[in-house]
């Protein structure tokens, strides 16, 4: 017998059974029917109407489909029955970061209020952290996280919150420190492991970053972003062999990527098989014909074989996209110049002029 039949023959067996009520309303509520989870509360609010649990239950349900204000009378009036519940200020203090940041300061006054009933609680320490990461106010986030990694110094959400905040700060070696801490609790974490490698992407240390790359891809074979990072960790290692392999185990589990077919034809290019390279391009541009960086990477791929006309053609569709390039005015100019079409030259190396002194 399904929990949520067990508990329905509770309320039948005894309609005057306040906690069959409440526990019938939770069990819907875990099953996403917020409507029939309502009712029952409200049954049990019916039969006990000084239930601060049953209240409080009602300002989850009004709360989690968006009925703020409701929440907030449900949850007001299991204050009043029951002013010493942390979790009920948890959750009004829940429902007013909900609203939006016009209500922050509401929600940390709840929060705040759930902590001195219980200064144990976790998920208020972590709120308040979240709405000053929110609002940059690092430092005030910072000391909230360690407060809660005071309390459970495991907390593997508090770690990586904590992180991300360091993150945000560009404090690498918080990040780095911290995101092995959170390893050592959680040795098989694939996403930590490339969270890793692209910190020390960012940080152009292309050999830590393959190590973590290829640790994610051991712990999740089908983690397409860790084959790509991997992928441009090679190339920019020089390794273009290594990286054409990782995109193309990427491109096997993902075909419809257009990023991972120009990734792989920078490889080809930089290995000077250019008609390789040229075939990713235009599989690229066939996926997504708007982005102007691959037709000038097509471009070039062009000029490098000589091939002017097609040259021209595709910094001609970079420029209609992104027509502030003024180097690529000037190899335009100078293509036509090569070519003598003097007007066309004159008139390219204008364009160059004009976009030059804007962006300057």
């Amino acid at each position: 017998m399904k929990k949520i039949d067990r508990l329905k023959k509770d309320v039948e067996l005894d309609p005057n059974d306040v906690d069959a009520w409440i526990n019938l309303g939770d069990a819907c509520y875990e099953e996403a029917d917020y409507n029939k989870a309502l009712e029952c509360y409200k049954k049990a609010i019916q039969l006990d109407p000084y239930s601060s649990e049953a209240w409080n239950n009602v300002g989850l349900v009004h709360s989690y489909i968006g009925n703020y204000g409701l929440a907030i009378e449900s949850y007001e009036k299991a204050i009043e029955l029951n002013p010493e519940d942390a979790i009920v200020f948890y959750n009004m203090g829940f429902v007013y970061e909900d609203k939006g940041k016009d209500f922050n300061d509401e929600a940390i006054k709840y929060y705040k209020k759930a902590l001195e009933l219980d200064p144990t609680y976790i998920d208020a320490w972590n709120n308040i952290g979240l709405i000053y990461r929110d609002n940059e106010m690092y430092d005030e986030a910072i000391e909230c996280y360690q407060k809660a990694l005071n309390i459970d110094p495991d907390s593997i959400f508090i770690l990586k919150n904590l992180t991300h905040l360091y993150y945000d700060r560009k404090d690498y070696d918080n990040v780095i420190s911290h995101y092995k801490l959170v390893l050592e609790l959680e040795p098989e974490n694939a996403e930590i492991m490339y969270n890793l490698g692209e910190v020390y992407y960012e940080l152009i240390e292309y050999n830590a970053a393959i190590v973590y790359y290829q640790k994610a891809i051991e712990f999740n074979p089908y983690f397409i972003e860790a084959w790509n990072g991997l992928g441009l960790s090679y190339a920019f290692n020089g390794e273009y062999e290594k990286s054409i392999e990782s995109y193309k185990k990427a491109i096997k589990l993902s075909p419809d990527d257009d990023v991972l077919y120009d990734n792989i034809g920078f490889s080809y290019r930089k290995m000077e098989m250019n008609d390789k390279a040229i075939k990713y391009y235009k599989k690229s541009l066939d996926l997504n014909p708007e982005i102007s960086t691959v037709w000038k990477n097509l471009g070039n791929a062009y000029y490098d074989k000589k091939d002017y006309d097609n040259t021209i053609s595709c910094f001609k569709k970079y420029l209609d996209l992104t027509p502030h390039d003024y180097e690529i005015w000037n190899n335009l100019g100078s293509i036509y110049k090569n070519k003598n079409e003097i007007k066309k030259a004159k008139e390219c190396y204008k364009e160059a002029s004009k976009w030059k002194q804007k962006i300057s």
